[in-house]
């Protein structure tokens, strides 16, 4: 039985913000063992090398090509999932280990953006194992649910995958030489990012007008400018509160007159 001391001390021995990783990963305290040498992968970035970490597979894939001297070989690409970031991953060699909803343990992986994404790259001297057992890891349909971010913290990450973002339009406009293009951009208080739409939904951009609150899930991408990297949610799904913005705009049509 826990006396009130050796709370304290547990506490102290495994720190206050192990206890809050634990609690967010779980929803209860739960003091599992973990290898410090693993990283998250809600923050991976461009360049990052010598990347270890747990993780489940969500999905994948495998696609034959033909390498140097017409050699043929095949390629895996797919999703690999912890409990703070889903990731698109990509395996330049065949692998028996990566299987969908297998939990994994990857050493000596890099990082490097694909279509814009942050991506995490299995080469051949990474290493990848299978974890049987692992009590208390996020389950395959716990994981393929999307993540709720702030702006701020995509900003500082560089990019996210199948995230959700709730915030303001501040700002509608467009630019010359691209038609009928809307250039939009959201703000949830902590930063802003610019908006646009998968190809197959262009025609909501319609509906979005500026003040509007929206919550949208999709891929925040980065882009490189002249003024360094560009970020934009490629939303595949955006929910208009309607009901707000109209609150919104008669409270301040009220405050205009009384």
């Amino acid at each position: 039985m826990l006396t009130e001391k050796s709370c304290v001390n547990l506490v102290e021995s495994c720190g206050l913000k192990t206890m809050q990783r634990e609690y967010k990963k779980h929803g209860f305290f739960s003091f599992v063992p973990s290898d410090s040498r693993n990283r998250e992968l809600w923050c991976l970035k461009h360049g990052e090398s010598g990347i270890n970490s747990v993780c489940r597979v969500l999905e994948v894939s495998r696609k034959g090509i033909k390498a140097k001297g017409g050699r043929k070989k095949v390629v895996l690409s797919g999703i690999v999932a912890d409990y703070t970031a889903k990731i698109p991953f990509f395996s330049s060699e065949e692998r028996e280990e990566l299987v969908k909803d297998k939990i994994l343990q990857i050493e000596n992986a890099y990082l490097k953006r694909w279509n814009g994404l942050p991506t995490l790259h299995i080469a051949k001297n990474t290493s990848v194992s299978v974890i049987e057992n692992y009590i208390g890891f996020p389950s395959w349909t716990v994981l393929m649910k999307p993540k709720k971010r702030t702006i701020e913290e995509i900003l500082d990450c560089e990019g996210a995958f199948d995230v959700i973002l709730e915030g303001d339009i501040v700002s509608v406009s467009q630019p010359r030489g691209e038609g009928n293009r809307k250039r939009i951009v959201l703000d949830d208080g902590t930063g802003a990012l610019f908006l646009e739409f998968e190809e197959q939904k262009k025609e909501q951009e319609t509906d979005i007008s500026f003040g509007m609150p929206v919550r949208a899930r999709g891929n925040v991408v980065a882009e490189e400018s002249k003024n360094g990297l560009v970020l934009k949610l490629i939303a595949e799904k955006v929910k208009i509160s309607r009901e707000t913005f109209m609150i919104r705009k008669m409270k301040n049509f009220l405050s205009r007159y009384t």
